[in-house]
């Protein structure tokens, strides 16, 4: 997704979630690190309308804040109206502030004819400092693997983009009543967690090559589940002194155990949650299991549960081009 355009009357940039399914290197010992498998959702979006004018409305001060570093780094003079109807939920472990980016850059590029190209909108707004698969969604969808960081690596590069089996579906439990680390605290935990030995890092990259991607391609749902759910526990190994165990919501950590025990076992938390998923065979086994969950946790406010499936298509950019 990379295009040079007229400048326009107005654009207009939908953009979706994702879950992060883990980082496959979080070695330090190895010249590449991080890297990381994620995957688009459609349960949530953020959506951009931009034309030129005075703005209409006041943003949220961090959206606020990411028009301005843009309009900054574009040294653009022109009045902007942007209005955002709708937006991913942060500290979700959803990916919202990558995406609030990408769509916002993106957005303001397409008015002023410039390049939309999401590296170089990433790279504004230093995303993709460890992971790359929120850029790799935006530009793609469907399932993604990002290579991590070199010495003088920008934005991660995608490895491999592969259409998610639309059967499949993701059940989210979410918890209202917590924020995933991120900020300040996001960069302190990354600096003072023991990194996982070489060892189970080559472990866990060599089940991603030799089960997880051949899984997904032929649709063997059993073989994926069981590659998702080592790859969560060699995550949880890492972030569980951070976050107080191996997920940041307790509500949520031990529905996800009792339905590991239960057999579902491509289970656990996107990112730094509190966000949690389980995959599952087909809608149909989402929804009766959602429809379980709801009956036996409706005494808890905070939790929620959504079944969502994959979004195999990239960020849509409608684009109004002006009159000659």
């Amino acid at each position: 997704m990379k295009a040079v355009i007229p400048a326009a009357d107005q654009v207009r940039v939908t953009t979706y979630g994702r879950l992060h399914l883990g980082f496959f290197n979080l070695s330090n010992q190895l010249q590449r690190q991080f890297g990381s498998v994620g995957v688009a959702i459609d349960a949530f979006k953020t959506v951009v309308n931009a034309r030129f004018g005075p703005p209409q409305q006041a943003l949220d001060p961090w959206a606020a804040a990411i028009l301005q570093r843009h309009v900054s780094a574009t040294q653009t003079d022109t009045l902007l109206d942007v209005a955002i109807p709708q937006a991913i939920p942060r500290h979700g472990g959803l990916g919202s502030g990558t995406q609030m980016a990408l769509a916002l850059g993106a957005a303001v590029n397409g008015l002023l004819g410039h390049s939309i190209d999401p590296a170089e909108i990433a790279a504004i707004h230093q995303r993709g400092a460890r992971s790359g698969i929120g850029i790799a969604t935006f530009t793609h969808g469907g399932l993604v693997v990002d290579g991590g960081r070199a010495a003088h690596t920008v934005v991660p590069p995608m490895l491999a983009q592969q259409a998610f089996p639309a059967d499949w579906h993701f059940l989210l439990i979410t918890d209202s009543s917590h924020h995933g680390l991120h900020g300040q605290g996001e960069k302190t935990a990354f600096k003072q967690l023991v990194p996982p030995s070489v060892a189970a890092t080559q472990a866990i990259q060599q089940q991603l090559l030799s089960q997880g991607l051949p899984a997904l391609i032929e649709h063997d749902f059993a073989a994926f589940s069981e590659f998702l759910g080592a790859l969560q526990r060699y995550n949880a190994d890492y972030f569980s002194p951070a976050q107080g165990g191996a997920y940041a919501s307790q509500a949520v950590g031990e529905i996800l155990n009792r339905l590991i025990k239960q057999g579902y076992v491509g289970a656990g938390q996107s990112s730094w949650g509190p966000t949690g998923f389980v995959l599952l065979p087909s809608r149909q086994v989402a929804v009766d299991l959602q429809m379980q969950l709801l009956a036996n946790y409706a005494g808890h406010a905070a939790l929620g549960f959504l079944v969502t499936a994959a979004m195999n298509q990239s960020a849509q950019i409608d684009i109004k081009v002006a009159s000659a």
